[in-house]
């Protein structure tokens, strides 16, 4: 269904597009044959590769942004490896926490990158309201979703209830000053929380439990 990577809580995001030879150098060796630069570049070259993966077998890849591991998490740096891969779907979770203007801004600027707000009202509630409210100021709304990565049900359920009561009250501040329409707010509360992730990942319309409701 999709691909990911929990990278960003061992190393940095910054990879760089490493030539094949040099990877093929290292490839085969002990671990203490490799020195900690040799091990950089030849994961550097393995996740160009799967990133081109990800394209090939329309698989979306979701990669860990921010939150766990601050040093070298900033989404900023998965910039060069976005701009060269504009057929691969990016999702950058955690909204890229703390930095979620600039997670905003690559959104905004690549149009094969989504937003996942997983963790994010938990982690802050405030900067969760905060960010759906940038975010939509300048990123389509069918490009922000959230999650709650976890597999026990009690956390599903407690993250879905957080994240929606978060959401419902940033999109009723935008109402209430008057910058979307009720309508719109509804609309866009319903994208987020459910109909985005049916259209990145139509494979999840086997398991709804509701056959009768469409997606946007």
């Amino acid at each position: 269904m999709c691909l990911k990577s929990t990278q960003a809580y061992q190393r940095t995001l910054l990879y760089e597009n490493v030539p094949k030879e040099r990877a093929a150098a290292v490839f085969g060796k002990l671990p203490n044959d490799v020195s900690a630069e040799q091990q950089k570049e030849f994961e550097d070259f393995m996740f160009w590769q799967i990133v081109k993966l990800s394209e090939k077998y329309d698989l979306p890849f979701q990669i860990h942004t921010g939150h766990g591991r601050l040093q070298g998490s900033n989404p900023l740096l998965l910039l060069d490896l976005i701009e060269a891969n504009p057929k691969t779907k990016f999702i950058l979770f955690h909204g890229g926490y703390p930095w979620i203007g600039e997670t905003g801004a690559i959104a905004l600027r690549h149009k094969n990158v989504w937003i996942d707000s997983v963790w994010l009202p938990t982690l802050s509630y405030t900067m969760g309201k905060r960010a759906y409210q940038e975010w939509l100021e300048v990123v389509a709304s069918d490009r922000i979703m959230w999650g709650a990565d976890t597999v026990q049900a009690e956390g599903i359920y407690a993250a879905t209830e957080f994240t929606r009561q978060c959401l419902a009250e940033a999109l009723a501040e935008k109402v209430e000053r008057a910058e979307l329409r009720e309508e719109h707010a509804t609309r866009i509360g319903r994208q987020i929380m459910r109909d985005n992730a049916l259209k990145l990942f139509p494979k999840l319309r086997r398991h709804l439990w509701r056959k009768d409701v469409p997606a946007g």
